[in-house]
């Protein structure tokens, strides 16, 4: 074993590519394992190759490993306006995405690094690509920042993702992207980071640089990179892009995180003038380089298997590398067990600035799979390779890892023309076997997120291929839920098995629909969580065999119940759970109260285990008993003591009275009610349109029985007693005086009270309380509106076996105009652990964040299918219209711009002020929302201001930048210009919405 002198191995938990042959790290080991070259021709298209640009077309009509496309970008995805993006240089654009894939393989949701203490260490030099930029007349802040990769792009992706770690780009010529791994490391060694993204791009956009290197002889005149070989005259260009995130090992090992290698030790030394020249390499350079990496990482040479050489295949480069691995590989080897070398040039071509980065992954994708690579191309081999006691062999096929005791060790080399050299030692990771399963759940919800309706089809397409192959659904699903970025657009599919699941999947990709209880679409418009409110009717919800399944089949229920039930036979001396057990139908309120107490309680507990936590609770009469234990404000005990002894007292009422639902309002129903008024009242205003009535049986009939003529709904409810009335007023002592000894407090959730119709304190709810809550009317309408008014999407959970109060709350979300929605935890009609998976998968679809974690508490973390990018092409052209306005001109007015601005509806100003917003953007106007924030378009400060400036010219207003910064939607913009005061400075342009004419300079945008 190693002995790494107490010092926590760096685990490689996460990494993505775009490397020759390969759009992802999959890939990338299918090029190394089947042995292919990946080099073709350098596309014609890239450079102007007859033209005085292309003053060598010897040399650009070469050979060389390319990228497919590199002027594709998914702009939207990370909230870059195509104004922006046509500005990005293609490095920082590939490198976002694959910096994205790589924590994605990691298994990191971005949104979790927000604040955290992770370091970004980038290897991006100068592209090129200003020229083009400066040739389309692009002088602009935008297109500074985008052209600036080398310091600019790491502070990029910490904003991105709120990293709050050392953020810089380091530059070492080609040994530039193995020196960021060096300097993250020693960041994460001495504690200053906890986790650390290193990422490089290599992208050729300007041929000058071929130019020079032709001129220097260093490229290969056979178009392959031959490492090894003796006929080795230089390599071949190539393109690259790839991303690692590392943390220390004891945290990976604790996160369950999957883990490539891990990094034991490195190094980064300098020639001196070990080589007698700058450019060229030092024998001596190269063995201080090797022993000092050795003596960092705590091996000694002789263990080390494998190493991934530098190895361009260049004359002087070459012999002079292997010369020195042969001479430290030797010190204490046995004979007969030489080091094996290769380089994964001889696959991809020489990428550059990316080039360790490359080596790094090859290498740890060996180790992964035990396996080395072949090395190609290589017909004789130089001299020290030939040697009979020769300490390296070079691993001209691809072979078994070497078979000794121990792991599996490894070390990378990357030197760069500065004469800078650096190397990694690296080993396999550790065993990580999961632990035994214990059960399993009867239903699973897979959810699956993108931040484009085509994206979301094409991961749906996906993940159904990945079910096909028997993946352990409860690791999926956990991994789908918990190591995954959640965005806008959600897709949640519902099964109790792979089959289920991946048929919902394509029935979804089909047509967009599915069975609306095993598949559930959703989308979020804004980026926070949506409000969440627990509802918990009151009686009625009861049904023959209710809670039987949850408590044979979800045990975190099971748990909760029994609590509820040792509470309730405390009080009564029988258990609700030998109730729900037995199957029969509840029939006294003094048996269906309890029991249905117990179910809402254990619901809630449930949801909130999942991680679903409300914001806000809302009882409706004997509901408001278990929303008062779920805030806190009651213990499981005096709740149980409030539900039993009351329903106790109400017994005294049997057959004393009638309630009856109707739809009405609450106006209406008083004027039905009419003469009969001193024997019935409104006992309950469920919304605008339904109300209870309570009251006198007799008295009841005669009020009812003319609705039912006029064809108004009348159903009366199943109780034989009138709460909410008159009827109740002679109980007011008897039940004070049995509930004086509950001792309520101050609760963790806020609850709206339906009787007194307004948000109250815990301690507020003593013995006196809980008689008015009988005695008042349910306000239930006044709670909704209540919840509703904030203007924040709100999603109603009903805590109940059935649902009561859907269709009251959906009436309030229609009449007030509210983004809301309404989740009902169970059905009587639908098995129970399906219809609650389906009901998790409805929130989490509206926006909720559920615990999948606790969800899948035995679960361990697997890959996932990749983020399916959405590009569109973004490259600079002659100077032109990005889009054509997407809103037609107002035409000018003489009068008043205030007065312009009234004579508009909200939407229709909204519509005008989001035509300005397109051009600003260049987004296509039917891509703006007036309802969504213009920062998740891409505004920043820069084009902020920028839309303001058009805002004071086309509307005579003026808006702080602070305000168009933070949440307000172009809807709410539009409603405060009317306030606005007008802009004095300079005479208004009237509404009329600028043609992009006057716009900046901007680049063709089209998909690919």
């Amino acid at each position: 074993m190693h002995v790494n002198h107490g010092r926590d191995p760096i685990a490689i938990v996460g990494a993505g590519c775009r490397l020759p042959g390969a759009r992802n790290l999959t890939e990338f080991w299918e090029v190394l394992s089947q042995g292919r070259d990946a080099i073709g021709t350098i596309p014609q298209d890239r450079f102007d190759v007859e033209t005085d640009r292309g003053r060598r077309p010897d040399v650009l009509r070469g050979a060389g490993g390319y990228l497919d496309d590199i002027t594709g970008f998914d702009a939207r995805f990370f909230r870059v306006s195509p104004f922006e993006a046509v500005r990005l240089d293609p490095q920082q654009r590939n490198l976002l995405e694959v910096t994205w894939d790589a924590l994605d393989d990691a298994g990191i949701p971005a949104e979790s690094l927000a604040g955290s203490n992770t370091g970004v260490y980038t290897s991006l030099l100068s592209s090129g690509y200003w020229e083009l930029l400066r040739q389309a007349g692009m002088y602009d802040m935008h297109a500074a920042l985008g052209a600036a990769v080398s310091g600019i792009f790491p502070g990029r992706i910490s904003t991105l993702l709120d990293l709050r770690g050392p953020s810089m780009g380091v530059e070492a010529a080609c040994a530039t992207s193995l020196l960021a791994v060096h300097v993250a490391c020693r960041a994460l060694w001495s504690g200053e980071i906890d986790l650390a993204l290193v990422g490089g791009a290599n992208l050729q956009i300007v041929p000058d640089l071929y130019f020079a290197l032709g001129d220097a002889g260093v490229l290969s005149s056979s178009g392959k990179c031959k490492f090894g070989d003796v006929e080795g005259d230089g390599f071949v260009r190539s393109e690259g892009v790839a991303c690692v995130v590392l943390k220390p090992l004891s945290r990976a090992l604790e996160d369950g995180d999957r883990i490539h290698a891990t990094i034991l030790g490195t190094s980064a030394t300098h020639d001196g003038r070990t080589g007698g020249s700058m450019v060229a390499p030092g024998l001596e350079g190269h063995k201080n380089m090797l022993r000092a990496a050795h003596r960092d990482a705590g091996v000694s040479a002789c263990d080390i298997d494998y190493i991934e050489a530098h190895g361009p295949g260049t004359r002087i480069g070459d012999p002079t590398e292997l010369a020195a691995l042969d001479a430290i590989m030797r010190e204490g080897r046995a004979p007969g067990r030489p080091c094996l070398v290769g380089s994964v040039k001889s696959n991809i071509g020489h990428t550059e600035f990316v080039a360790g980065l490359a080596g790094l992954l090859k290498t740890a994708l060996a180790v992964r799979h035990r396996t080395v690579p072949a090395t190609l191309h290589v017909e004789e081999q130089h001299a020290v390779l030939r040697l009979p006691n020769a300490a390296v062999e070079l691993a001209t096929r691809a072979q078994p890892w070497p078979e000794r005791d121990g792991p599996a060790l490894a070390g990378v080399s990357s030197f760069g023309m500065s004469g800078t050299n650096i190397h990694v030692v690296l080993s396999e990771a550790p065993d990580q076997a999961p632990p035994p399963r214990t059960r399993a759940r009867p239903s699973h919800v897979l959810p699956l997120s993108a931040r484009d309706p085509q994206a979301l089809r094409e991961l749906a397409a996906a993940y159904a291929d990945l079910l096909d192959t028997g993946p352990d659904l409860e690791d999926l699903c956990f991994s789908a839920g918990g190591r995954r970025s959640q965005h806008d657009r959600r897709l949640a599919v519902v099964g109790a098995d792979a089959k289920s699941l991946a048929a919902s999947l394509r029935a979804f990709c089909d047509s967009g629909e599915g069975d609306e209880r095993s598949l559930i679409v959703g989308e979020r418009r804004v980026p926070k969580r949506p409000k969440v409110v627990f509802v918990f009717p009151g009686q009625g919800a009861q049904w023959a065999g209710m809670g039987r399944d949850l408590l044979a089949r979800e045990p975190a229920f099971a748990r909760h119940m029994h609590a509820c039930a040792r509470a309730v036979e405390a009080e009564l001396g029988w258990s609700p759970v030998d109730v729900l057990l037995a199957g029969r139908p509840l029939s006294r309120v003094q048996e269906i109260q309890p029991t249905l107490w117990a179910m809402q309680v254990a619901l809630a507990r449930l949801w909130r285990e999942w991680g679903i936590e409300p914001d806000l609770l809302i009882g409706h009469s004997m509901g408001e008993i278990a929303a008062a234990v779920v805030s806190g404000a009651l213990s499981l005990a005096d709740g149980a003591a409030v539900v039993c002894r009351r329903s106790a007292v109400l017994d005294e009422l049997a057959a004393s009275g009638a309630m009856w639902a109707v739809g009405l309002g609450e106006k209406d129903a008083q004027e039905a009610i009419g003469e009969h008024a001193g024997q019935v009242c409104v006992g309950v205003v469920n919304s605008r349109y339904a109300t209870v009535l309570s009251g006198d049986g007799a008295a009841l009939e005669k009020v009812v029985e003319p609705l039912r003529r006029r064809g108004v709904f009348c159903r009366r409810v199943d109780v034989d007693y009138a709460s909410h009335a008159p009827q109740v007023d002679p109980l007011r002592e008897e039940l004070i005086g049995t509930l004086r000894d509950i001792r309520p407090g101050a609760g963790e959730v806020p609850i709206h009270s339906s009787a007194w119709s307004r948000i109250v304190e815990g301690d507020e709810l003593d013995a006196g309380y809980w008689f008015e809550n009988l005695r008042l009317p349910v306000r239930f309408a006044d709670a909704a509106q209540a919840a509703l008014a904030e203007g924040r999407p709100t999603v109603f959970i009903e805590i109940s076996p059935h649902p009561l109060l859907q269709s009251s709350l959906e009436d309030e979300i229609e009449a007030c105009g509210a983004t809301g929605a309404v989740v009902s935890s169970l059905d009587r009609a639908e098995p129970e652990t399906d219809i609650l998976s389906t009901a998790l998968a409805r929130a989490y679809a509206l926006g909720c964040r559920p615990d999948w974690e606790r969800l899948y508490p035995e679960a361990g973390y697997v890959p996932l299918p990749a983020y399916p990018w959405q590009w569109l092409t973004f490259w600079p052209d002659a100077p032109k219209s990005v889009l054509a306005p997407e809103h037609p001109p107002v035409a000018a007015s003489t009068r008043p711009v205030r007065t312009d601005m009234a004579v508009l509806s909200e939407n229709e100003l909204a519509g005008v002020v989001a035509g300005l917003a397109a051009q600003v953007l260049a987004v296509p106007g039917h891509e703006i929302g007036i309802d969504v924030p213009l920062t998740l378009l891409g505004l920043d400060s820069v084009l902020a201001s920028r839309f303001r400036d058009r805002m004071r010219k086309d509307l005579g207003v003026d808006v702080p930048i602070r305000r168009l910064l933070g949440s307000a939607t172009l809807l709410e913009l539009a409603t405060e210009l009317r306030s606005a005061a007008p802009v004095t400075t300079a005479a208004p342009a009237g509404l009329a919405a600028t043609s992009m004419a006057s716009a900046a300079p901007a680049a063709s945008v089209a998909t690919a």
